[in-house]
């Protein structure tokens, strides 16, 4: 069969297409809002042993993404402001724009380790699938994932959203190997994965409860090959993986906590929060210091505690929606990715209705467990997504693809004697491809066809959906080709406006009319603010009255209020 006999040259062609792909989106993209943050906190872990910046997220993705600065011989601006106030976000802004290299040298380079690694997933993901469900299934899952506008918008970006994606989906399927084999290597793999995943976000927690389901429903089905003796060598080893690989990404943490008077894990931790409850428990226990990955689990759930400026179907909430994400899902996923999710389901009701009278317990042991190591991961990390008060973006949700791609691709080449599956798969990755070509280079902005496309991506939702201040470039090209390199701004990002040649002038207040009727040129809006989102909704009334010109990467909202287009008008 051809797919069998070219299947690695198949397989380093798809990779090769998505990492082209990513590689000339990135070129032509400014900084997302946090890559400025992302990029300089992992330089000053590498060159400072300093893990107070962005405890939010652990470092590992951040270290990666800093490691070929080092050969640019960067300087850590230690001496500004950003640094001096421990203020991240102007850290990002001065590492970036006033280092001894353009910004672009910085960013390319780092993003690059981002792509890198989606590449090498994706041909991890093939060899999975290939060894588990033959050759097909697994071109068919590669194609799904390597064409997601959503995996390529943020897989070339310096961040931890496609990160903790890979290693999720990784700790999920070699545990699921571990369990069917019973073999140590197996365990000690999976062992790595899990550890390396918690050090990449911490979202990767749900891991713990996700793996303990995973071992519980293999003891159901075999128990006999599950014994208090082989239970207590996972833990160990699970354990003992985490502890080694923590402390080794967090090293200069780990020895400032060894050599120096550090103030307890209990004075500083978040006890309102049920993950805070828990550090302080553990910490009074075992008289644990406030070690940054502690301090950073503690903080991440006061922020979910605390909320954070959403936008949902033009209202906005500082806590969320529990019906978020379901949104999220269905007008940002593409048309194949609903049409396998919808074939998934009727697979599942069509089996459950042909074995209605087999005996419930019966029917749980005859699965296999290969499926509900598929299916069980993604769905418990989608509904305790949809727990979260922090709702800001489909990238919350990535995790939730590649196992979704994986179940669906195996489900139709298991089914493929039937010949109308065939052509099934075929038109699943065809329209995977199609709907990956319609939204290029701007894949940040997708949202299905049913959904009204990127256009009407606003009445739904904004923010790091569509808009997170990466269209700069794009801006200052469409104002050259219109023979001005001047406009009035209203900007959400980290970018500097002039670094990129464009002259921005601040908007007046939204009452001021006598400002508002001086300007005399092009005005910018990007559509996250144009929503009343981290700015008042007043704000841009009188943008919001006009109707845009252009829409520069679906992102930033171009206005005419040229003096003179207007009289000739």
């Amino acid at each position: 069969m051809f797919l069998h006999r070219h299947f690695r040259i198949i397989v380093l062609a798809v990779v090769a297409v998505m990492g082209t792909i990513e590689v000339w989106t990135a070129l032509g993209e400014t900084q997302a809002w946090d890559e400025g943050i992302h990029i300089s906190a992992g330089y000053a872990y590498l060159t400072q042993g300093s893990y107070r910046w962005n405890i939010e997220h652990p470092p590992l993705a951040k270290i990666m993404c800093a490691l070929p600065l080092l050969a640019l011989h960067l300087s850590m601006p230690t001496n500004g402001p950003g640094w001096k106030k421990g203020d991240e976000v102007q850290l990002g802004v001065e590492f970036l724009y006033l280092n001894r290299v353009r910004a672009d040298s910085i960013l390319f380079p780092a993003r690059c380790m981002t792509i890198l690694l989606t590449m090498l997933f994706g041909i991890a993901l093939a060899w999975w699938m290939r060894r588990r469900f033959g050759a097909p299934a697994a071109v068919l899952a590669l194609c799904l994932y390597a064409f997601d506008p959503n995996l390529i918008a943020h897989g070339h970006y310096v961040t931890t959203d496609v990160p903790v994606t890979v290693f999720y989906f990784l700790a999920c399927v070699l545990w699921a190997d571990y369990l069917e084999s019973g073999r140590f290597r197996d365990l000690v793999i999976a062992a790595a994965a899990f550890a390396i995943a918690m050090v990449t976000k911490f979202s990767a927690v749900l891991l713990i409860p996700t793996l303990a389901v995973l071992y519980g429903v293999r003891w159901f089905q075999t128990p006999r090959e599950f014994s208090w003796r082989r239970l207590g060598i996972a833990l160990a080893v699970v354990s003992g993986a985490t502890f080694l690989v923590v402390n080794v990404v967090y090293w200069p943490e780990t020895l400032r906590c060894l050599t120096t008077n550090v103030e307890p894990l209990t004075a500083v931790v978040d006890r309102s929060t049920a993950v805070g409850k828990i550090l302080y428990i553990a910490g009074k226990c075992f008289g644990l210091p406030a070690h940054t990955f502690f301090t950073g689990l503690s903080a991440v759930a006061s922020h979910n505690k605390d909320g954070h400026a959403s936008y949902l179907l033009g209202m906005r909430s500082d806590q969320g929606w529990w019906y978020y994400f379901p949104v999220v899902f269905a007008v940002k996923s593409t048309m194949a990715t609903l049409a396998a999710t919808a074939l998934l389901l009727a697979a599942g009701i069509w089996l459950a209705a042909t074995r209605v009278s087999r005996r419930v317990i019966q029917q749980a042991r005859a699965v296999p467990f290969v499926w509900i190591a598929l299916l069980f991961p993604p769905l418990f990390y989608f509904i305790f997504s949809m727990t979260s008060a922090i709702n800001i973006g489909v990238r919350h949700i990535l995790p939730v693809y590649p196992f979704l791609y994986a179940a669906a691709a195996a489900l139709l080449v298991q089914w493929s004697a039937r010949r109308i599956l065939w052509f099934a798969a075929i038109g699943l990755a065809a329209l995977q491809i199609g709907e990956c070509a319609s939204i290029f280079p701007d894949y940040l902005a997708f949202f299905n066809a049913l959904s009204g496309g990127p256009g009407n991506g606003p009445h739904y939702l904004v923010d790091s959906n569509i808009d997170w201040g990466q269209d700069v470039k794009k801006l200052a090209r469409w104002l050259h080709a219109h023979g001005t390199n001047k406009a009035w701004v209203c900007y959400f990002g980290n970018t500097s406006m002039r670094y990129y040649g464009v002259e921005d002038n601040n908007f007046p207040e939204p009452l001021d009319r006598n400002g508002w009727a001086q300007i005399d040129g092009y005005a910018v809006a990007n559509v996250t603010v144009l929503q009343g989102v981290y700015v008042p909704l007043a704000q841009l009334a009188p943008l919001r009255l006009a109707k845009p010109i252009a829409k520069i990467g679906y992102s930033m909202y171009v206005y005419d209020f040229r003096k003179h287009h207007a009289a000739v008008h």
